[in-house]
């Protein structure tokens, strides 16, 4: 608030103590209440600031010179960082396509081993299975000429060809329970009425007869892991697929076998091809670890051990 002017007191008038009268010398009269000051008039409203005018400053490329008297050119540190990080990007591109074009191309995993190590993989892969099935056609001795078993452990259930005459053929526990058509029993020598008795009937050997080792001898059929052991020399047979499913091929030069290796998962075999020696034919190898124990067969005949 401004400061409040003094009274209007008449020349030679004297106040009273409290400053609320004056006398003349006559009479006492109040004095008047000060007049305040009229408020100061409001400061003008100034109108905004003019924006400053934008001025580019000029292009300046890479070489050129600045035109006489021209501002020094803004720093380009933004864009040359900026320069930069493109072509880093333009490289990275680059690089990773080169990289997914090697990759495409060049042999993975198994299929990059050599021959033994393929082979040994496989090997090791049948070493931990408990269980697959075999199928096969072809030449394969003793008159065999295709079978279809499933192999649980050291067990095998399934169907066997045998001179013509299909068998149904079961190994558990070492005892061999087979049934077999009224053919077979008679081109085995067996009388009229017991080749009657056994047709189309499980019949079973106990473990250690005569007729159980011969049965057994078809388990070398399934005996994968010695199939692997036994070979000569090796050879790369490239790259393909077997039912669908890819594999690496590996050659047996001594026999002409051709045995496939899944290339995805564990190394199992998928086929083994022979051309030559003492069996010839296609084994198809499917369903690792997918096969369940077995049964006995129901109320089989039993025949002497001997």
């Amino acid at each position: 608030m401004p400061p409040q002017p003094p009274p209007v007191v008449p020349a030679g008038a004297q106040l009273s103590p409290d400053g609320r009268y004056w006398w003349d010398g006559i009479t006492w009269a109040s004095v008047p209440a000060p007049v305040a000051a009229p408020p100061a008039p409001p400061a003008p409203v100034q109108p905004w600031a003019a924006a400053p005018e934008f001025r580019p400053a000029p292009a300046v490329y890479p070489g050129a010179t600045p035109a006489p008297g021209a501002a020094p050119p803004a720093s380009t540190a933004h864009g040359s960082s900026a320069r930069w990080l493109a072509v880093g990007l333009v490289v990275v591109v680059v690089l990773a396509a080169a990289i997914g074009a090697y990759l495409l191309t060049r042999p993975s995993g198994l299929a990059s081993e050599t021959p033994t190590q393929i082979v040994q993989a496989a090997a090791a892969a049948v070493s931990n299975a408990s269980g697959f099935e075999a199928s096969a056609t072809g030449h394969f001795g003793n008159g065999v000429t295709s079978f279809d078993f499933k192999v649980h452990g050291s067990d095998i259930d399934g169907t066997v060809t045998l001179n013509g005459n299909i068998v149904d053929l079961d190994v558990i526990g070492g005892n061999v329970y087979f049934k077999a058509p009224l053919a077979f029993w008679t081109a085995e020598g067996v009388s009229g009425a017991t080749a009657a008795q056994f047709a189309a009937e499980w019949v079973e050997a106990p473990a250690g007869s005569s007729t159980a080792s011969d049965f057994s001898g078809l388990s070398s059929l399934t005996d994968v892991s010695s199939t692997l052991e036994n070979h000569g020399p090796l050879a790369a047979g490239g790259t393909g697929t077997v039912d669908g499913q890819s594999v690496v091929f590996v050659k047996d030069s001594t026999n002409g076998g051709t045995l496939a290796v899944a290339t995805s998962g564990p190394a199992y075999p998928v086929q083994l091809s022979e051309t030559s020696g003492s069996a010839s034919g296609v084994l198809t190898y499917s369903n690792w670890n997918a096969v369940a124990a077995f049964t006995l067969p129901p109320s089989p005949f039993t025949i002497p051990s001997s």
